[in-house]
């Protein structure tokens, strides 16, 4: 038996995992001690990713069919490519590059290049249509970046912070953090900083396993962050408990947001969110008194009402604290794959920042309701109707990539009309979804233990210079393959082009690499580490060289602001007070539904994954408070109807004292087969089916509420 180190994939946190092979087979999995970021902790997702690679359902070989009401055949590859490239030219030459289109979901986004080659593919192509999991959950973070701007020098980290405020964030179970945040490669940390002294402050509706550890745990009504945050910053301002040296020589717009969030006192803000004054009052101060610390969130805002405000407003609140990195004071995150500069203390131009923070690229509109493209990329929620809306520019063939629409885009009723729609699809994945069910054609992926690997993503987050590449620990089974050798094989076949960040890909090598895809994706010019250096070190690597970088003075000439209140941020907070109060068990357009829907996270899966683990508890139960239940006449393990505006589901209703009164608290993804017969007990229920598209939907890029939306029972209808 041999003890591979290496990292795992699951999720983006990139955990430092030692890997016993025996046979070719994965034997254990544990946490590498001798990681210097995770220190050996691994979630038990991780530690039991080798059924992935040995699952029943792991799809090895290419295979289509005819048509959908005929069974899959295997075939082989380089055929399976011909075939989808020529089905690709003819429906390009007929309708143009808009009718073609991609979709990449989270198994991509931790395939170290994945993501950058699909998208390089995509635009090769001619075609805006790109859709990611990106714009489903969090796309507000970018959008409220591009609005507000970015500080050069970064914000403040993590250890040593004196207060950390989390909204809507569990990083205890879901490991996705913000810098400032606790991280989730090791989240005791939270426990370590808090023993030092740090105060947390928590804003969920929730008392969340993070929260549980909270100075000051805020139970806040669903969908009213922006009137907390709005209410904090008004407090703040008039207290005079803000930054001032730092907000007069480096912000714009500060005058306008006092106007802005006056109207935001104590008494209309406790209303709003169902927080006692004094708690409102206390969270705002504890904040502002720092001096070192920040606000940041996870999806809960993102997926609510007035999602971009929230986001800004936690960036102001920021801002309007000095949580920003001055001069000679360390960098956060030194990041080895980012150019050796010291990075500025002053705002940054648009020109300076990558592409994606650049708003002025987004120069695409949806077909749907005028939905506009963001960060270069086409909103997923306009993605079904973009195929099913006729006429010039329509979508008539998807490609799939390490994702699962039927399981994750919102409304699974309109999702599945969608694909049924198409001409063409195809999937790129490790084992058979309740998606590639319905492809055309299926292309095995290779899964992160059979490919190279670079933690590129955590390398934007590590607070010390660590980088690590991972080579193959197990032998590729079957005929799978790395996505990005599809998309290079077909952009061959096609005659298009995949331009990267070092310029574009040799189509014709027969000896093309992934360390080559990765050489032109990180160039050896635009990094401290070049790829290959992080390659030769098993188990990653501490450059120490690269453990004091400071931030540096001003470059001159630039005299770019952070802005405090962009426009877009100011018509949101004239609506948000505009609003009506709702009254608490009289929601939706005719006061009839009684509770809030919120979305939580559990620890057995990652969104769409991971549902066909071993030992994983069954089903995913609606909770509601104990006082609810018994309101209801209901009993834990009870089934019974819940109802949105949209739809209904059958549900199996639990217990949580942890959830404030009047929540319905569920996990998004769940749901078995939609074709076939519905096991709640066994597969859980899929709150995707109970969000509408065209109610509630962000105007900017289409995003429905699929938190904080109205829902009721129907007892009448359970057993």
């Amino acid at each position: 038996m041999k003890t591979h180190k290496t990292f795992c994939r699951i999720c983006t946190a990139h955990c430092g995992i030692e890997v016993d092979v025996e046979d070719d087979r994965i034997q254990a999995i544990r946490g590498d001690r001798d990681h210097p970021m995770s220190l050996g902790y691994t979630c038990s997702k991780g530690r039991r990713a080798g059924h992935q690679v040995h699952s029943p359902a792991r799809l090895l070989k290419a295979q289509s069919r005819p048509s959908r009401d005929q069974p899959f055949s295997p075939l082989d590859t380089e055929r399976a490519l011909d075939e989808i490239a020529a089905r690709l030219r003819e429906i390009l030459d007929r309708h143009g590059p808009r009718a073609v289109a991609i979709y990449r979901g989270n198994g991509l986004s931790v395939s170290s290049n994945g993501n950058q080659v699909a998208q390089a593919w995509i635009a090769g192509l001619g075609s805006e249509m790109d859709f990611s999991s990106l714009t489903l959950d969090q796309p507000s973070k970018i959008i409220a970046v591009q609005r507000h701007g970015v500080w050069g020098g970064g914000g403040h980290g993590f250890k040593g912070a004196d207060v950390c405020m989390l909204i809507g964030n569990n990083p205890l179970i879901s490991a996705l953090n913000m810098t400032g945040g606790p991280p989730g490669w090791y989240p005791t940390a939270l426990k370590e900083e808090k023993k030092r002294g740090m105060k947390l402050i928590v804003v969920d509706p929730r008392l969340t396993e993070t929260a549980k550890h909270a100075d000051l745990h805020l139970p806040i009504l669903p969908g009213e962050d922006a009137t907390l945050l709005a209410g904090m910053i008004r407090l703040i301002i008039e207290e005079r408990l803000y930054d001032e040296e730092f907000v007069q020589g480096e912000t714009e717009g500060f005058e306008a947001l006092r106007r802005a969030v006056a109207g935001f006192e104590l008494d209309l803000v406790a209303k709003r969110t169902g927080l006692p004054e004094q708690d409102i009052a206390a969270a705002a101060r504890l904040f502002a008194a720092g001096p070192r610390g920040t606000c940041s969130s996870g999806t809960g805002p993102d997926m609510a009402r007035f999602p971009h405000l929230s986001e800004h407003l936690i960036l102001a609140l920021n801002t309007l604290c000095g949580r920003w990195n001055r001069p000679d004071e360390p960098v956060a995150a030194p990041s080895l794959l980012t150019p050796n500069v010291r990075p500025p203390a002053q705002a940054l131009p648009a020109s300076f920042l990558p592409a994606f923070l650049n708003s002025a690229l987004d120069t695409k509109t949806s077909r749907i309701r005028g939905i506009r493209q963001v960060f270069q990329e086409m909103p997923t929620p306009v993605a079904a109707e973009e195929i099913l809306t006729p006429g010039e520019g329509q979508v008539r063939a998807l490609v799939v990539i390490g994702g699962n629409p039927v399981m994750s885009w919102p409304d699974q009723q309109l999702t599945l009309e969608a694909l049924a729609a198409l001409e063409l699809l195809v999937c790129i994945d490790i084992q058979e979804t309740a998606t590639t069910r319905r492809a055309d054609y299926l292309l095995p992926a290779a899964h992160a233990f059979e490919r190279d690997g670079l933690a590129e993503f955590t390398d934007r987050l590590y607070d010390r210079p660590f980088g690590q590449y991972s080579q193959p620990i197990l032998q590729p089974r079957g005929e799978v393959r790395e996505e990005w050798r599809y998309l290079v094989g077909l952009a061959r076949r096609l005659g298009t082009e995949i331009r990267l960040p070092g310029g574009p890909i040799d189509l014709d090598d027969p000896n093309l690499a992934t360390l080559d895809v990765l050489e032109l994706t990180f160039p050896d010019p635009q990094v401290k580490v070049p790829v290959r250096e992080l390659a030769r070190h098993e188990g990653g690597k501490l450059f120490e060289e690269f453990s004091d970088i400071r931030v540096g003075a001003p470059f001159p000439g630039i005299d770019e602001k952070l802005q405090l209140l962009p426009p877009e941020a100011g018509e949101d907070l004239a609506e948000l007070i505009a609003s009506p109060v709702l009254d608490e068990g009289r929601y939706g357009e005719d006061g009839s539904y009684t509770h809030l829907l919120t979305i939580r996270r559990v620890p057995h899966v990652y969104n769409s994954s991971c549902h066909d683990f071993p030992k994983n508890p069954p089903g995913n139960p609606a909770y509601l408070h104990p006082g609810d239940l018994e309101a209801l006449g209901l009993r834990a393990g009870d089934t019974v109807r819940l109802q949105s505006e949209r739809a209904s589901v059958s549900v199996i209703v639990e217990a949580d004292p942890c959830l404030r009164p009047g929540i319905v608290s569920m996990s998004h993804c769940f749901g078995g087969d939609p074709d076939a017969e519905p096991d709640v007990e066994r597969f859980g229920a899929p709150v995707t089916r109970l969000v509408s598209l065209d109610r509630d939907f962000d105007p900017l890029m289409g995003m429905p509420q699929q938190t904080g939306f109205p829902v009721k029972f129907d007892t009448a209808r359970s057993r």
